[in-house]
C-alpha cells in the first residue's frame, strides 16, 4: 500500500478499533487477528499518511477532556510561585528566550603562553576576521 493511499470506511473502522484497543495494551497482532487481517496489513494502514492523521485526531480527542485539568493544575502550581509551573508555562507560551549559557574564561600573561608572539598575533587576526563574519545577519534556509 503506498504511503498516500487513502483508507476505505472498512480500514478506518478498524484502524480505530486498533487505537481505542491499544491503549487497553492489546497488540496489533491481537486486534488483526481479530478483525480478521494481517499484522502486516493493519501495520501498513497504520502507517499511510491517512493512518497518521486518523491517529493525530484520535490523541487530540483523547486528550480534549485533560487539557482543562493540565491548565488548572498548572494554574494552582504557578499560583504557588512553583518556578517549575512559571517556566512550564512561559515555554508553551513562548515567552522563554532559548537558553543562554555563562561562559568563563580564564586570562593569561602573554609570558605565560607556550605560543611565540608572531603565531599569538596571526590567531587573533583570524579571530577578529571570525567575529566580524559573525556579525553579519544570518540567512535561514528551510
Amino acid at each position: 500500500m503506498r504511503k498516500d493511499s487513502r483508507l476505505d470506511a472498512r480500514q478506518i473502522r478498524i484502524l480505530e478499533d486498533f487505537f481505542k484497543r491499544s491503549f487497553d495494551g492489546k497488540t496489533m497482532e491481537q486486534v488483526a487477528k481479530d478483525n480478521g487481517i494481517s499484522r502486516k496489513t493493519l501495520s501498513q494502514w497504520r502507517n499511510t499518511q491517512h493512518g497518521e492523521q486518523l491517529y493525530d485526531k484520535y490523541l487530540d480527542e483523547l486528550s480534549k477532556n485533560d487539557k482543562p485539568l493540565f491548565y488548572k493544575k498548572l494554574k494552582e502550581g504557578m499560583a504557588k510561585n512553583s518556578y517549575k509551573h512559571l517556566e512550564l508555562y512561559a515555554k508553551i507560551q513562548g515567552l522563554l528566550a532559548p537558553e543562554k549559557k555563562e561562559v568563563v574564561t580564564e586570562e593569561r600573561k602573554a609570558s605565560d603562553s607556550p605560543i611565540s608572539k608572531e603565531r599569538l598575533a596571526e590567531i587573533t587576526k583570524r579571530l577578529e576576521e571570525t567575529v566580524a563574519e559573525a556579525d553579519r545577519p544570518i540567512k535561514r534556509v528551510k
